[in-house]
């Protein structure tokens, strides 16, 4: 247990899909944390805080909170938090609802693709951010 793990959260309402992006990114060596509404998103994001590394979410997720909001609310507190969208019919959208630095994946995907996605960012980010002052 040498490696610290990365913690992802993961936004998905349908059951089947959440499962299959648990196994892929577990395999990957990723912890995952999972939700299947935006409001519960909402709420692992205040609650998770800094263990939260990167957010992968459905767009439509069947409650008030669309993935759009998940990102926009982890976006005030982590500015760099990685983010991937996944969605089927709200692609279009992404230029004008879709956080900066963000990529958007449409279904149906293999769950290799959503977890290239989060490394890309994570790596991107790791890259381009040099270490903390403490400021």
């Amino acid at each position: 247990m040498e490696k610290t793990s990365v913690l992802v959260l993961i936004a998905e309402d349908e059951a089947e899909i959440r499962d299959i992006l648990q196994d892929s990114f577990e395999e990957g060596g990723f912890d995952v944390f999972l939700v299947s509404t935006g409001e519960e998103a909402i709420s692992a994001l205040d609650n998770q805080g800094e263990a939260l590394r990167a957010l992968v979410t459905d767009i439509n997720l069947g409650g008030d909170a669309t993935g759009w909001d998940v990102a926009r609310h982890s976006r005030q507190t982590r500015p760099d938090m990685p983010v991937v969208y996944m969605t089927g019919t709200e692609g279009a959208d992404w230029p004008s609802l879709g956080v900066p630095n963000s990529i958007l994946i449409t279904k149906p995907f293999a769950p290799s693709q959503v977890l290239t996605a989060v490394s890309q960012l994570l790596n991107a980010a790791a890259t381009a951010t040099p270490p903390s002052s403490g400021s």
